[in-house]
């Protein structure tokens, strides 16, 4: 199996189904005015549940590609959406293909202490860490993350290949120097966009947008990367499939 196979079967399906319609409005198969099929025409041409064509929908709204209407159905709006990155992610490696989609370019980069830093670092407040603050692009050239990212200063080594390799930073101090990532602490939060990250993102300062903080934990349980990244509002989507544990270990698939 591939690996954009098996990425594939990792999505949520009403994702690839919202996916998949938008592409087809786009080519002109539904023409922008008119009405999409019905909630079970479209389970039965897709071979999904209602759930699943609801969600879609629902996605297909939020992006402006259509609106709903209570007991008419479900009217096409436009045939492409304003530029956003949508990012479904179960595992660390749904990392790589965030990366080999967009692009990273670096603004600054300078030594700090972590009693200085901006973001909130673990142990030692005394010691020393690489900040480099940049800016992530989709493939387009628009701008949809400001970024700090700080790295222990034992492998700074590798800062001088952020931006230019499109692989993630955690895999270059893997590859460098032999850390194992045994996992992602993650947190995700609502913000106001400061100023600094509203000049390099072309918005307005104080607009709503998205901060997800991650902390990449190597097998001894020490800390070795923290990033901070700040996404406007309407350039940016994160999607997660949660699946319910039974007793017995199995999943429980929505």
């Amino acid at each position: 199996m591939s690996a954009d196979q098996d990425n594939s079967q990792r999505r949520p399906r009403y994702l690839a189904l919202a996916e998949e319609i938008s592409r087809a409005v786009a080519e002109g198969a539904y023409a922008v005015g008119t009405l999409l099929p019905s909630e079970a025409e479209l389970c039965d041409r897709h071979r999904v549940s209602r759930h699943t064509v609801r969600e879609s929908l629902r996605v297909l709204q939020e992006m402006g590609l259509v609106a709903r209407h209570q007991g008419l159905g479900t009217r096409i709006t436009a045939a492409t959406a304003p530029a956003r990155y949508v990012l479904a992610m179960d595992a660390i490696p749904d990392l790589w293909e965030y990366v080999k989609n967009t692009e990273l370019k670096v603004v600054r980069s300078k030594l700090v202490k972590a009693r200085d830093a901006l973001t909130p670092l673990p142990g030692d407040q005394i010691a020393s860490w690489r900040l480099l603050e940049a800016v992530r692009y989709m493939k387009s050239g628009e701008p949809i993350a400001w970024k700090q990212v700080y790295i222990d200063a034992r492998y700074d080594v590798v800062s001088g290949a952020i931006g230019k390799r499109t692989v993630p930073i955690y895999s270059l101090i893997e590859q460098r120097y032999g850390v194992k990532t045994q996992k992602v602490r993650q947190e995700i939060s609502a913000i106001a966009i400061p100023p600094d990250a509203a000049r390099a993102l072309a918005v307005k300062r104080g607009s709503s947008g998205l901060a997800i903080l991650r902390h990449y934990v190597s097998t001894d349980e020490r800390v070795f990367e923290v990033t901070m990244s700040l996404y406007p509002a309407n350039r940016f989507r994160y999607s997660v499939e949660l699946n319910l544990e039974r007793g017995n270990g199995r999943s429980l698939a929505s």
